[in-house]
C-alpha cells in the first residue's frame, strides 16, 4: 500500500479519535460518576429511613450534599487558585518566550516558540488581572463568607 495513503488514514483515525471518541468518553465518565453518587445517596437515605422513619429526608439530603460537595472552596480559595494559575502561566510563558527569542536572535532558528510563549504569558496576565478585579468586586462577599466560617467554627 502507498505510504501516503497510510499517512492519510492514520491522520483520519487520530482526528476521529480525538474529536469524536475522546469527548464521548469524557461525557460518559462524568455521567457515570454522577449516577454513582446519586445511587450512593439514595442507598444511604433508604438505610436511614429504614432505621429511623421519623427522620426528615430533606434535611438528610442537604447534609449529604454539603458533606460530599467536591467544590467546597471559599471564594478566597478560588481566587487564590486563579492567582496561582496566572503566575504559573506567566512564568512558563516568559521562560518559553525568552528562550526561543534568544534562539531566534543569536542562533538564527525560526521557531514558533516566541508566539507560544507570548500566548501563555498573555493567559497568565489575564488570570492575574482577573484575580485583582474579582478581589476588589467581591470584597464584601469574601468578608461575609469569612465571618460565617468563623462563626461556624466557634459554634462547633
Amino acid at each position: 500500500m502507498n505510504p501516503d495513503i497510510l499517512g492519510i488514514i492514520m491522520i483520519i483515525i487520530i482526528v476521529i479519535g480525538c474529536c469524536v471518541v475522546l469527548p464521548l468518553m469524557i461525557v460518559w465518565l462524568v455521567n457515570k460518576r454522577k449516577n454513582h453518587e446519586i445511587d450512593k445517596k439514595t442507598e444511604i437515605l433508604m438505610l436511614l429511613l429504614e432505621k429511623k422513619p421519623d427522620i426528615d429526608p430533606a434535611e438528610v439530603l442537604n447534609k449529604l450534599n454539603m458533606s460530599q460537595n467536591s467544590d467546597n472552596k471559599s471564594l478566597k480559595q478560588k481566587l487564590l487558585g486563579h492567582l496561582l494559575a496566572g503566575c504559573i502561566y506567566l512564568l512558563v510563558g516568559l521562560v518559553i518566550f525568552f528562550t526561543h527569542l534568544f534562539n531566534m536572535i543569536f542562533l538564527g532558528s525560526k521557531t514558533m516558540g516566541v508566539v507560544g510563549g507570548g500566548v501563555l504569558a498573555a493567559i497568565g496576565i489575564a488570570f492575574i488581572i482577573y484575580y485583582f478585579v474579582s478581589r476588589k468586586m467581591l470584597q464584601g462577599e469574601i468578608e461575609a463568607e469569612e465571618r460565617r466560617l468563623t462563626e461556624q467554627q466557634i459554634s462547633e
